[in-house]
Parts: structure tokens; C-alpha cells; sequence
């Protein structure tokens, strides 16, 4: 029996050679033709994890992913608030009985409600509270969003809400990361799950093979879907990010609400474009070199949009504001922010009416 056994295995493995043989031979012919397909092909879909595993699971078609309710941190949160799609509401009323005015915030992992245990719209909600001036804070902050999603978002979702004034806080993430040219409202995940779509659906038993007894059997190659992104772009990212301010404002106007864009502030930028070295190692200088040149891009903002803010040398003569990376703001930070941005919508929050000025010509978009 040992005898029989071993010319079996040796069958066996000479025929195991052989399909590899073939599979690798299909594949420099399939190459050859402009059609690459690894020997082994693995249809699993991105997953934008950005530092935490398994962060969103969650696709939306214009945003690229999404938060919701079923994630941990969000069941946590929904212990003393409320959680409406995308949106930490820090009320437990019924959104059309919340208490006006409705302040709604946009931004990225550094307004995110659930990013962290704490974030500076919740404090800004607690200022309220403690200072018995009534309003309600929506967050709809989002890690990895820049402002091009924070626009998106405002058009499909925000209004819903019915805001009476509208925060944008960015800047951090229009670096270029979150959003490449010329096609900067393209989030990463967005390509990626249109990358894994429109992949062919190869067999994952040697596809090169497969593929190419399809071919000569069938006299064609089947048809690949293909994918656009649009009309590229020849915006800089500071342009771009000035007319997503623009367009945000124009749409706060249109819906009866007041809108305010922050420059948000981190370690590595300094106020009126002054820059200061880096102090935090777990940035890379790739990283700092992109984000002071969008910031020098931006810097001028303010001077040219009066509903835009700049927050870039709010910290200035505090200390630990920051969490390690230099961007992400401690509690204390938040707090600083909170009441700034208190002081700064303040006249908004006390008027009877809630109220925006005579609609003006928008400043022309630069191309």
C-alpha cells in the first residue's frame, strides 16, 4: 500500500505544477493583451480605517462612509444623547420639538462627537446650559471629512434640521489627503469603493486561466465597467476650499441662517502664517510641509470672506491644548474653542429673531 501511495502524491503534485505552470504562462499572455490579473484575486472592498481598525463599515454614495448607530462609541453616546443619522444631537428631545436656535456644526475627526469622549460642539452645549441661554448643538463632525464633504453634507442632510446658524470648522483636512486634485470632492473611500466596483469579477480559482479559456471560447472579452469622476478641477486646494466656504454661506443665506467658517488651529501652523517647527514626532514632515502650505494658501481668507474666522493662534500662551499628534485638541482645548465660538455667535443666539443680513453679491471664485 505504501508503494501506491507515493506515485499517487507525485501525480498529484506534477498536476498542481502544471495548473500553476499554465496560470502563470495566462497571465504574461493576458498582461501582454493589457489585462493584469494577479495569480491570486481577492474581491474584498477598502477599508478606511485611518489608524483604527475597521472604523467605518459604513458606505455612503455621496460621502464616501458614514457613521451610525451601530458602532460602540455611539451606542455610548446615545446613554445621554441623541443620535439622528450621522448626527450626535446633544438633547434627548424629539428632533422637531428641539429648543431653538439650532446650531448646527460641521467638520472632521476634531469636531467629531464620538471621535473621542469629548469634543468642543458638547462643550460648546454645556456653555449653553450653564449660561441659560437656549439653543440646541447638532454635530454632524465627521473623521476624514474636509469641507468638501462638510458642503455635501450641509446640502443633503444639515437642513434638514432647519438650522438657525451653521459652523463650518476646518482646515486640517482640505491638506489634500481627504480629497486629491483635480478631483477634490472625490473622497478616498469613494474611489476605493469605486475601484473594488468596478473591478471584473474574476474567478478566485485561477482567474488568469479562467479568463483566458472565457476569451477563446466566448471570441471577446467581456465588458469592464468603468467609473467618472467628474470634470477635473484647476482650483488649488486653498481656491477650492474658499468656494466651499463661499457656497456654504450662500446656502445658510438662502435657508434664513447664519454661517460662520473657522480656520481651525494646530501645532504646526502659526497665526498670520508663521510657521513654528514641529513638535510632535507621530507627524511625519510630509504631513507638516502639506499642511503649512494649504495654510499659506488660506491664510488670507478672512480678509476677503467676512463670515470666515480664523482660530489659527487661539491657544496662544496656553499649554496642553493639544493631544500628541498636535491637531487634535484635549478637553481644555475644546473648552477654549467652545467659548470662542460662544462669543462669536452670541448676538445670534440672544437676538429674538434669528436673523442674516440683506443676501450680497458672492466674491468671485478664483479658477
Amino acid at each position: 500500500m505504501k508503494y501506491r501511495i507515493i506515485p499517487v502524491f507525485y501525480v498529484c503534485i506534477a498536476t498542481v505544477a502544471g495548473l500553476l505552470l499554465i496560470e502563470f504562462v495566462c497571465q504574461k499572455v493576458n498582461s501582454a493583451n493589457g489585462i493584469y490579473i494577479p495569480l491570486i484575486k481577492l474581491n474584498t472592498i477598502h477599508s478606511a480605517s485611518f489608524g483604527q481598525k475597521n472604523m467605518f463599515s459604513v458606505i455612503d454614495p455621496h460621502l464616501g462612509y458614514a457613521r451610525r448607530n451601530t458602532e460602540y462609541l455611539i451606542n455610548k453616546l446615545q446613554k445621554r444623547y441623541s443620535w439622528v443619522e450621522g448626527f450626535a444631537v446633544y438633547s434627548k428631545k424629539a428632533t422637531p420639538n428641539l429648543e431653538t436656535p439650532i446650531i448646527l456644526v460641521l467638520g472632521g475627526s476634531t469636531t467629531d462627537g464620538v471621535h473621542n469622549d469629548h469634543s468642543w460642539p458638547e462643550e460648546l452645549s454645556k456653555l449653553l446650559a450653564q449660561r441659560k441661554v437656549s439653543g440646541t448643538v447638532v454635530n454632524g463632525g465627521t473623521s476624514g471629512y474636509s469641507s468638501n464633504q462638510e458642503l455635501l453634507k450641509l446640502l443633503r442632510d444639515g437642513l434638514e434640521f432647519k438650522p438657525n446658524i451653521i459652523i463650518s470648522y476646518s482646515g486640517v483636512n482640505d491638506r489634500g489627503d481627504y480629497g486629491k486634485l483635480p478631483y477634490p470632492m472625490v473622497h478616498p473611500y469613494q474611489r476605493a469603493t469605486l475601484k473594488f466596483l468596478t473591478s471584473p469579477a474574476y474567478s478566485p480559482l485561477f482567474p488568469n486561466t479562467i479568463y483566458f479559456l472565457n476569451g477563446i471560447l466566448s471570441g471577446s472579452s467581456p465588458v469592464r465597467m468603468s467609473a467618472t469622476l467628474g470634470i477635473p478641477t484647476r482650483r488649488t486646494l486653498g481656491q477650492q476650499f474658499e468656494r466651499n466656504m463661499i457656497l456654504m454661506d450662500a446656502i445658510a443665506r438662502a435657508s434664513g441662517a447664519t454661517f460662520y467658517g473657522i480656520i481651525q488651529p494646530n501645532d504646526y501652523v502659526g497665526s498670520g502664517g508663521q510657521l513654528k517647527g514641529p513638535k510632535k514626532e507621530v507627524i511625519s514632515k510630509h504631513y507638516v510641509a502639506k499642511l503649512r502650505n494649504f495654510y499659506g494658501q488660506i491664510r488670507d481668507v478672512p480678509v476677503r470672506l467676512p463670515f470666515v474666522r480664523s482660530f489659527i493662534s487661539i491657544f496662544d500662551g496656553e499649554d496642553t491644548t493639544y493631544a500628541d499628534d498636535g491637531v487634535h485638541t484635549t478637553l481644555k482645548g475644546d473648552q477654549i474653542i467652545a467659548a470662542r465660538v460662544l462669543d462669536l455667535i452670541y448676538a445670534d443666539l440672544r437676538g429674538s429673531e434669528i436673523t442674516r443680513a440683506p443676501a450680497q453679491s458672492a466674491p468671485c471664485i478664483k479658477q
